[in-house]
């Protein structure tokens, strides 16, 4: 079937689309991934309750501290643990009125389907995570506080590249074991970078790699290490008492976990593998779009995961503005048109590949800030109306 432009009616490129229902079939794990500030967090929380109206038992979990999820359900907080939100669900479940079909539509189903599934949300606490994470990898409680008493590791907690992101990780996995869920949505920490959740579990892996470490704690080297307290001992009088000998004993420490962690991150990567994950990718029409996308796609083909694709968020396309505008308008009414143009720009630098676009998303007039305003999210997920 050809689409046309809503620009300038003629047609446009046309690509298989993966839907977001077979993504969700499919898969027992999605992950969204996109630069801050595309609206990630609410569209993960938005195909989460797609999944819930599936049948499916989902969670959606979220690492962002400034507590998207919790606004876009219109709740005052979310914690560590897993809360229900099913009741919410079902009750915006019953008032959905689907929007009537004008030419501003945008593609929702006349109606939702059965209610059959749950839903949970998490917002994990990342210093707990890590906390947890040490004790399960540590050959004893002795070795595990030793390692989170060292003021090295509140410093390594809070400020470590790419903490946030393989705690994510690790509570992802925590999750996969416990199989209390069919499907788990996971919303990736914010970042400027769409590819830092990719590169965190590789960050944390150098890190308990460095030789300068390993240098300092492989027993064959105690009769070196002795010299080196020496050393350290000097160059405490200039970074402060303490300091030196924490920073010696913390990497010790760390050496004790080392094996395990090598162990738990084959786990994860294992996983991230398996055909039971897939990726999506938010993204909004800019023109760093389709150079963006493609390399985070071909990354993904490099770390051998599985790309499910492209949900493009806050389009301007299905606005009417072929047509005469009202007076005192015409600018408002030229920049639109602009912003359409640019849009079908991008979408046809996206079809050249041809690239997966499993759905079209509308620049909403207010922020998301109620399950009822997710729920019209959710149902503009569908593509039973394609609007590619």
């Amino acid at each position: 079937m050809k689409n046309e432009s809503p620009t300038t009616g003629k047609p446009t490129h046309q690509t298989p689309t993966h839907t977001i229902d077979e993504a969700i079939a499919n898969r027992r794990i999605l992950i969204t991934c996109g630069t801050g500030g595309v609206g990630k967090t609410t569209l993960s929380a938005a195909i989460a309750i797609r999944a819930a109206l599936l049948g499916k038992r989902t969670v959606v979990v979220t690492i962002d501290p400034a507590k998207r999820l919790a606004n876009s359900l219109g709740l005052m907080t979310l914690s560590d643990q897993a809360t229900d939100l099913t009741p919410l669900i079902r009750k915006a479940y019953q008032n959905y009125k689907p929007a009537p079909k004008t030419s501003q539509s945008f593609g929702e189903i006349t109606s939702p389907p059965e209610m059959g599934g749950t839903l949970a949300a998490i917002v994990p606490d990342t210093r707990r995570t890590f906390e947890n994470f040490v004790r399960e990898l540590a050959p004893s409680s002795d070795t595990a506080e030793r390692v989170m008493q060292n003021p090295i590791f509140q410093i390594f907690a809070k400020e470590f590249s790419g903490t946030n992101e393989y705690m994510a990780l690790e509570r992802l996995l925590a999750l996969y074991k416990q199989e209390a869920y069919d499907c788990i949505i996971l919303d990736t920490p914010p970042s400027r970078n769409t590819l830092a959740f990719l590169n965190a579990p590789r960050l944390l892996a150098q890190f308990f790699d460095e030789k300068i470490i390993r240098w300092l704690i492989l027993p064959a080297n105690k009769w070196v290490s002795a010299g080196v307290k020496k050393t350290l001992g000097l160059l405490e009088s200039l970074t402060g008492a303490g300091f030196m000998s924490q920073l010696f004993d913390f990497a010790a420490a760390l050496f004790d976990v080392q094996v395990n962690f090598s162990k738990n991150l084959k786990k994860i990567t294992t996983l991230l593998e398996s055909p039971e994950v897939g990726f999506l990718m938010v993204t909004t029409p800019t023109p760093e779009t389709a150079p963006e996308v493609n390399h985070f796609i071909e990354t993904l083909h490099q770390h051998r995961f599985h790309f499910d694709g492209i949900a493009l968020n806050r389009t301007v396309s299905y606005l009417k503005s072929n047509g005469t505008p009202h007076p005192g308008y015409e600018e408002a009414f030229s920049i639109m048109h602009a912003l359409q143009i640019r849009e079908q720009s991008v979408i046809d630098n996206l079809m050249r590949n041809p690239l997966p676009l499993c759905a079209k998303l509308p620049e909403l007039a207010r922020d998301v800030h109620s399950v009822e305003d997710l729920f019209h999210v959710a149902m503009a997920l569908n593509t039973d109306h394609p609007s590619f």
